[in-house]
């Protein structure tokens, strides 16, 4: 399965949240930051009130949007943005492997990410060697809707079967992929995070309870190849044929991703859980 993978690919497009950053430091003090501004405006909010709905929230998949549309909301994801580059958090090993995947084969991320992620892998040295950056802020399209992956995989003028997707959620990633035709890997990611100061500690618990359901993994048995990271998935694809560099697409530019980062839109929500 490993060496199918290995070879039948010629681009790759990766998520960043759970694959080159952990999305937890973003969420916790998001949903703390939501919570004190609600509770400061009606002392009536209880901490357990809260949790609850935040676990109403992630476990109905966002329809049930009492809290999250409110003003609170809205003015604790603006101060989260506001300190992206702070709260950033390498999953370790992933800007080695970005650039040794990006060094063999044309990558490109495909996101659902604030405007600030760009900050982000600029400061990583990452937008130098990826061929494009395809958040949902900046392009009007967000995963589950593969048109986002599709955009990628037209920018490095790929066709499907040669595309393969790696990201940490099957609603968000596997299935979109698999729908356009593309390859999957799906990351299993871990915690070694961080919690940003100041969150509460039942906060962090319902958060990382709900967000396993989230991101469980695809069957073992699937057509998915599951790692553990994207160290672990470079190491793989180091123990398979070896293979060239990454030759440039028809009409690829040589400026990496700056060639391609798409103008930011004005949704202050944008790039939100």
């Amino acid at each position: 399965m490993e060496a199918a993978i290995r070879l039948g690919f010629g681009g790759i497009a990766l998520d960043v949240g759970g694959v080159l950053y952990y999305d937890e430091p973003f969420e916790l003090a998001w949903l703390q930051g939501t919570f004190n501004r609600m509770s400061a405006a009606d002392p009536g909010i209880t901490l357990a009130a809260f949790v609850e709905l935040v676990e109403r929230f992630y476990r109905r998949d966002g329809s049930v949007d009492v809290w999250n549309g409110s003003t609170a909301a809205d003015r604790s994801w603006t101060s989260v943005r506001r300190g992206w580059r702070e709260l950033a958090q390498e999953i370790p090993g992933a800007r080695r492997a970005v650039r040794e995947l990006a060094r063999q084969v044309p990558t490109v991320v495909v996101a659902n990410q604030p405007a600030e992620c760009v900050a982000v892998l600029d400061d990583w040295g990452l937008t130098e060697v990826l061929r494009g950056i395809f958040l949902d802020s900046l392009e009007g399209v967000a995963k589950p809707d593969p048109g986002l992956l599709d955009l990628g995989r037209a920018r490095l003028g790929r066709q499907p079967a040669e595309m393969l997707m790696v990201g940490n959620r099957v609603d968000h990633d596997v299935r979109p992929a698999l729908a356009l035709g593309c390859g999957a890997a799906f990351v299993r990611g871990d915690s070694a995070y961080q919690v940003p100061p100041g969150v509460h500690r039942d906060i962090v618990a319902a958060y990382e309870r709900l967000r396993k359901v989230r991101t469980a993994p695809p069957p073992e048995d699937s057509v998915v190849m599951i790692v553990s990271s994207l160290a672990d998935l470079v190491d793989r694809f180091a123990r398979t044929e070896p293979t060239a560099p990454a030759q440039r697409a028809p009409g690829a530019s040589e400026r990496g991703a700056r060639a391609h980062v798409g103008a930011p839109g004005g949704d202050t929500r944008s790039g939100r859980p």
